[in-house]
């Protein structure tokens, strides 16, 4: 089905950029108090890979590059830019798998977040290792696993979430005279 057929036009671009906003402002403020075992879910990251399965490509990018550097901005450990670079390709591989699957089964999103979120932390740190200039440091692998799995379930969440709303409040049919 196409974005049309879904209704999904109907949220436009600027409630995408709004809700990476928020997602961001959430990240850095409420989930940087609530870990799990250390562990912080990406928040802009989930939803946003959630956003760009159900909604496509110009939704994905716009998540992605306003969440990104949103997030790049309110953390100051982090160089302008290395988020929003990371974000872009992780939800860029998304956004291709969800076009070789259309529409996308939400067991194929859990697993392209979870791939995705991978990609995501991998190419943080080295960007954030080259940009800084400093050693990329321990890999916990459990750790990151864990994340990754976080991001999923969020993920396929969010497109469910979509979904459902589309479906509810979507194009109504109407008789072509």
């Amino acid at each position: 089905m196409s974005d049309e057929e879904w209704g999904l036009n109907a949220m436009g671009l600027l409630s995408t950029a709004v809700g990476a906003v928020v997602a961001a402002i959430l990240e850095v403020s409420v989930l940087a108090q609530l870990q799990l075992g250390g562990i912080r879910p990406d928040l802009v990251l989930a939803i946003g890979i959630g956003v760009a399965m159900t909604m496509g490509f110009d939704a994905g990018m716009t998540w992605a590059f306003t969440g990104g550097l949103l997030l790049d901005v309110m953390l100051p450990e982090r160089p302008i830019g290395s988020t929003t670079l990371a974000m872009l390709l992780a939800i860029g591989l998304a956004v291709l798998v969800a076009r070789l699957a259309d529409p996308p089964r939400l067991a194929l999103i859990g697993v392209t977040a979870f791939g995705a979120a991978l990609l995501f932390l991998t190419l943080a740190r080295a960007i954030l290792a080259m940009a800084a200039g400093i050693g990329m440091g321990d890999i916990v692998v459990s750790t990151w696993a864990i994340s990754a799995l976080l991001t999923a379930v969020i993920a396929m969440a969010t497109a469910w979430a979509i979904r459902s709303i589309a479906l509810r409040f979507g194009a109504v049919e109407r008789l072509d005279w």
